[in-house]
């Protein structure tokens, strides 16, 4: 008996336990599917030498979790690209207004381009953490109370809520708009006052956070893309064994499928909800975001030169040219 009893104690010694951590609530949502998924496909493939905990909500802000990853309290995080900027500023070049021109190339450009090879090993040596994955959040989007947003001109002169962030700022002052720092709880009552006259946001916010019971037209510029990393712990990677370490990484590549998937359902679903609420949405056409690439892309590229190199920021929309050119 004693030696059965000792046989069980190694096993369980054995097994590795990863906390994978979010802000978001446990819900009806892509996130929670994808981690739910994820947590059955790493404990199958691994025969249970990897035990998933899944950790929602209440554990602290983005920031938060990439310092808890980092430190090995959890194992896996997955945020969208700009909490990275507290430990790799570069990351903000993912800021730059109209730099894809749908997911799918986002999605080709970050999975196998060079430059983000080079990309994820700097973030492993710089910030202590491992980027596994990539998925997107989708797509951010003009709303106003005063006319359709088809062409640069027509956000000439408009009172726009803004993020307390340089490169919307830059963004919205390059077409002419005067940006207005508002907490995002009281944006919605900032709007319906005239405080604002309107703000952007992606389909999923603007529903969420009542936009769309207070603004009249919504404009899909698809001015920002707001990508989402999948994070482990490097040191937590390289204890695995071989079988547990390939359960981990395809499982993750499961995560980004249903997030890809629900995440695309979910912004048509948003924007039609967003019609339904009596909101005229206007699609923007590919040479209107042209224009709009034109006259915003420059001030903010400047200002990103000038925080993080001239030359890696030029590298690295080269790049994102080459990516598209070789799609369409």
């Amino acid at each position: 008996m004693a030696a059965v009893f000792m046989c069980s104690m190694v096993g369980v010694a054995q097994s590795e336990t990863l906390r994978f951590a979010t802000t978001l609530p446990e819900a009806d949502n892509p996130e929670t599917h994808a981690m739910k998924a994820f947590k059955k496909y790493v404990e199958f493939h691994s025969d249970g030498e990897v035990d998933v905990q899944l950790l929602h909500g209440g554990v602290g802000g983005d920031r938060e979790l990439l310092e808890s990853v980092r430190s090995g309290i959890f194992q896996m995080t997955a945020t969208t690209d700009g909490a990275l900027a507290s430990f790799y500023p570069k990351v903000q070049v993912f800021s730059t207004p109209y730099l894809f021109s749908s997911v799918r190339s986002a999605m080709k450009f970050m999975n196998e381009s060079e430059v983000m090879d080079d990309f994820v090993e700097d973030v492993s040596e710089e910030a202590g953490l491992q980027i596994v994955g990539f998925a997107a959040d989708g797509f951010r989007n003009f709303v106003n109370n005063k006319h359709p947003i088809r062409t640069p001109e027509d956000v000439q002169g408009l009172k726009l809520r803004s993020m307390e962030s340089p490169v919307m700022i830059s963004l919205m002052k390059s077409l002419g708009a005067a940006p207005t720092p508002i907490p995002f709880p009281e944006s919605a009552m900032a709007i319906r006052q005239g405080v604002v006259d309107g703000g952007e946001n992606p389909p999923s916010t603007v529903i969420n956070g009542g936009w769309s019971d207070v603004i009249k037209y919504m404009s899909l510029d698809e001015h920002i893309f707001s990508a989402v990393f999948v994070y482990s712990n490097p040191r937590f990677l390289e204890k695995l064994d071989d079988q547990s370490r390939r359960a981990v990484l395809d499982g993750v590549q499961l995560y980004e499928s249903i997030m890809l998937a629900g995440k695309g359902q979910g912004y048509l679903d948003d924007t039609q909800r967003i019609r339904d609420k009596g909101v005229e949405v206007y699609v923007n056409t590919a040479d209107e975001k042209a224009l709009f690439r034109e006259k915003a892309q420059a001030p903010v590229l400047k200002f990103l030169s000038d925080e993080l190199g001239a030359d890696y920021v030029s590298n690295f929309i080269l790049a994102v040219e080459e990516n598209e050119d070789s799609l369409y």
